[in-house]
């Protein structure tokens, strides 16, 4: 020990070999010299360093988080935007007018417009009147109607030139005198309920396959509905269980009772449990759906006549109108259809459909004129605001382009 204290004494330069006060200094001065050199290499320097970009990096995500946030928002505020822009269009709803110009504008430009041109041109020769008629039998109107008009046109043309505002007018006065007397014997409870009237009306709606009669119906119930009449509807298309299905799911919409049978049942038995549910619960309307026929089946329409027939044992009176929905795409065709449904069934009125979708709109004047029954309803698209009462000036004055 002696020996390993004189080495120390020497290195540290010492006369003689340390006593335990000198251990003790040199103790403080190993200590002070350890803490030193720990604190130099410390790692809490670094782990402020490491504090620090901790929290730079918080401060970074928490601007990300927030920056991100906000452009979650941004679809929602579109959103909710757009939602208030819908509830304001809603709100400014497309008059009737203007659907109806919209819907017969493929008549107008195609048909009416073209022979405005002509007419417009003034100094009208036989050429010109021959391509106005080529143009008319485009738009189906039906023989008889072409060629009186012409013979109108040839007269008017001559008095003096002429604006084809004019001719326009001229038009509509001509086609108004041969649908006008028809279209006032027109049944307004059709589509307007007065609750004072505690009467039940019944409506049986025939047509060919694709006409649109489905579709017709589910929208008639819904305006009726909306009226504040109790509405009952009949599915007797029982060949087609699609067709129920589609009646049912406007039936739930308009939130109006259904009577419906298994796939394949009897129409006229269908049509009977109707009615009856519609006396026995005070309905003021009840439609009856039927199945869609060719005009040119006889034993079909034979059935159709059974079924009205069948009404009539439940309320001696129904049904009180007879309508039949006709397609306007398929122009004279419309015609021949009508003759035929109208010789079985004696219809009360025409539901005049898809005339948004033909050029062929105007053949309602000839249908109107040779039947002498009138259009209760008229469709310009798929919506439940595209079908409303036939007007006559407002049809014409769509038709023709007439401001």
């Amino acid at each position: 020990m002696d020996q390993y204290a004189t080495m120390i004494a020497e290195l540290l330069g010492l006369a003689q070999a340390p006593n335990l006060y000198d251990w003790l200094g040199m103790s403080g001065i190993f200590i002070f010299v350890f803490l030193t050199v720990f604190n130099f290499f410390s790692p809490n320097k670094d782990s402020d360093n490491k504090e620090s970009l901790d929290a730079k990096a918080g401060e970074s995500l928490e601007e990300v988080v927030k920056e991100t946030l906000k452009e979650e928002l941004k679809p929602e505020v579109q959103t909710e935007v757009k939602t208030e822009e819908k509830t304001e269009a809603k709100e400014k709803k497309t008059s009737w007018a203007d659907r109806l110009l919209k819907g017969l504008s493929q008549t107008r430009t195609e048909v009416w417009g073209k022979v405005g041109s002509i007419l417009g041109g003034g100094n009208l020769s036989d050429d010109q009147f021959e391509e106005i008629e080529e143009i008319l039998y485009t738009a189906d109107l039906s023989p008889a109607v072409v060629a009186e008009l012409l013979d109108e046109l040839k007269t008017f043309s001559k008095s003096g030139e002429k604006k084809s505002d004019e001719y326009a007018l001229f038009i509509k006065e001509f086609l108004k005198s041969k649908m006008d007397s028809i279209q006032k014997t027109v049944n307004t409870d059709l589509y307007q309920f007065d609750k004072n009237k505690k009467e039940l009306k019944v409506i049986m709606i025939v047509g060919v396959n694709g006409a649109g009669k489905t579709t017709t119906i589910g929208k008639l119930a819904t305006k009726l509905k909306s009226q504040g009449a109790k509405v009952v509807v009949g599915a007797c298309d029982t060949f087609r269980a699609a067709a129920v299905e589609q009646l049912e799911v406007w039936c739930n919409r308009a939130e109006v009772d259904i009577v419906k049978a298994k796939e394949g049942a009897d129409p006229s038995g269908v049509a009977f449990d109707t009615v009856k549910k519609a006396v026995d619960e005070n309905a003021d309307y009840c439609i009856i759906d039927t199945a869609g026929r060719l005009h040119t089946a006889s034993n079909l329409m034979d059935e159709l006549a059974k079924t009205k027939k069948v009404m009539s044992k439940v309320l001696d009176t129904a049904p009180h109108e007879t309508l039949l929905v006709v397609d306007a795409i398929t122009g004279q065709n419309a015609l021949r259809q009508a003759e035929e449904f109208n010789k079985t069934l004696d219809l009360t009125g025409l539901i005049f459909t898809k005339c948004d979708g033909s050029s062929k709109a105007g053949s309602a004047v000839g249908i109107v004129k040779q039947l002498e029954v009138p259009i209760a309803y008229i469709g310009v698209g798929e919506s439940v605001d595209d079908i409303d009462i036939f007007d006559l000036d407002l049809y014409l004055n769509a038709l023709l382009g007439i401001a």
